[in-house]
């Protein structure tokens, strides 16, 4: 019964504890606390930027047919060195080469049909020629019966005269009548001569004007038939697979008499490599460049505005290059330095990071694409002003400060930069709404910063 009383007594006595307001002691801008003070200082901020990442091509090209065709000769094989231009394969397509062929010819007789074309026109300048000189021809024939007729009608007249005088017979005034009709006959028939050659000469000329049009008419053939050719023969390159720089193959896909498609890759392909599928295109070889290769490193969006690359600095950016180191295990854990190529500029939206890429020099091939890498990224802030973290307070989304100012603390927002080993970076204080450079002169308080408040009384610990 006792023990019962007991029990009932402890649960009652809890109870009553439960209901109890607990009493919690707020600081007020009239309470007086204690702090210490720091003032920003100048350090050399370092901070180690890396994550696992691995070694990619510089260039990585999937060789694929243009047209239907089927393989007449690979020349290489995976693992070949192949230089810029160098012959990879050939394709064979019956039909295209035929047209070829064809257009071949047709720019052949084209070319042939320009050259007659221009010796009808040497033709029509002749014979234009010979009827300007039968015009002039004629036009003479007409002054010399001219001045027969004019002989022949004096000599007329004159022995009119005589007749008339019983001086001349008139048998010898008939003779010279018929001259006169006879020379008058002449005449009109030079003159029929002249407007003859005239028109012949006409005729001549247009003669010339349309060989002259023949010639340009079979030049724009030939033109259209020169692009035609040159439209089939680059149509026809594309049975040439070259390589488009010094590399090595890394994929073949096709062998001899294989039939390529370029919408659905080589049917028999899929049970030689994973690389390659019968439903989906399939290239006929994959080229990677090995002069040089390349590692991702994603770097955190706190850091990613102090990332410089060889690009940014190309482009007139004051600062230093951004530089750092690549680690690859399958070298002994080899530490290879580096300098940021190029960053992505703008952050990936889901991971918050900006995607730097370093270039490596791979001038004897022994950095393998796919490798495993550690690639790391080395941010420095020579000088930097600091204030340990201590000395700084999260309110919301902003960093904030209590300023020493008159014996209060005053919570003043501040712009950070780099945080390294318990210091943060700070640029900028915001006062009376302005914001102004932080100085190495300004009083801050660390310590225990949540008994502080806005316009609080404080007292510096000596």
């Amino acid at each position: 019964m006792i023990h019962k009383l007991n029990i009932a007594t402890v649960v009652l006595a809890l109870s009553a504890g439960c209901h109890r307001q607990a009493k919690v002691d707020t600081p007020t801008v009239s309470d007086t606390v204690t702090v210490r003070l720091v003032k920003p200082a100048r350090r050399d901020l370092v901070r180690i930027v890396g994550q696992p990442s691995f070694i990619d091509s510089y260039e990585q090209t999937a060789i694929y047919a243009k047209l239907p065709a089927y393989m007449e000769k690979w020349n290489v094989d995976i693992g070949d060195r192949v230089q810029k231009g160098e012959l990879l394969a050939t394709l064979y397509i019956p039909e295209l080469e035929q047209e070829l062929n064809l257009k071949k010819a047709q720019v052949t007789m084209d070319q042939a049909l320009v050259a007659q074309a221009g010796k009808l026109v040497d033709v029509a300048a002749g014979n234009l020629q010979a009827a300007e000189a039968k015009v002039v021809e004629t036009q003479a024939d007409v002054g010399k019966f001219e001045a027969l007729v004019r002989r022949w009608d004096s000599e007329v007249g004159r022995q009119v005269t005589m007749v008339s005088e019983r001086v001349l017979d008139h048998q010898i005034l008939g003779e010279s009548r018929r001259q006169l009709e006879s020379s008058q006959a002449s005449k009109d028939a030079a003159e029929a001569a002249v407007k003859t050659a005239a028109a012949i000469k006409l005729a001549r000329d247009a003669d010339l004007e349309k060989a002259k049009v023949d010639v340009e008419v079979a030049d724009a053939r030939l033109v259209v038939a020169k692009a035609d050719m040159e439209r089939v023969g680059a149509l026809y390159s594309y049975t040439r697979l070259t390589a488009p720089y010094q590399g090595i193959v890394v994929l073949r896909n096709a062998n001899t008499g294989d039939f390529t498609l370029p919408a659905t890759g080589d049917p028999s392909a899929s049970g030689r490599s994973t690389d390659q599928s019968a439903a989906k295109a399939a290239p006929i070889y994959v080229l990677a460049r090995t002069d040089i290769v390349r590692i991702y490193v994603d770097v955190p969006e706190s850091e990613a505005n102090y990332i410089v690359s060889t690009t940014d600095k190309r482009a007139g950016d004051p600062r230093a290059v951004t530089t750092g180191t690549v680690r690859v295990p399958a070298f002994q854990n080899e530490d290879m330095p580096a300098e940021v190529t190029r960053s992505s500029w703008a952050l990936n939206m889901r991971s918050r990071t900006l995607r730097a890429e370093i270039d490596l020099p791979n001038p004897v091939a022994r950095l393998l694409p796919g490798m495993y890498a550690y690639g790391s990224i080395k941010i420095e802030r020579p000088g930097a002003l600091a204030l340990p973290i201590s000395a700084l307070v999260e309110n919301g989304n902003q960093w904030c400060c209590y300023f020493y100012v008159d014996g209060k603390s005053v919570r003043t927002p501040v712009q950070t930069g780099l945080r390294v080993d318990g210091w943060v970076e700070v640029l900028k204080k915001q006062q009376n709404g302005a914001w102004s450079d932080v100085t190495e002169n300004d009083q801050v308080i660390t310590g225990d910063l949540s008994e502080l408040v806005d316009g609080g009384t404080v007292e510096v610990q000596k």
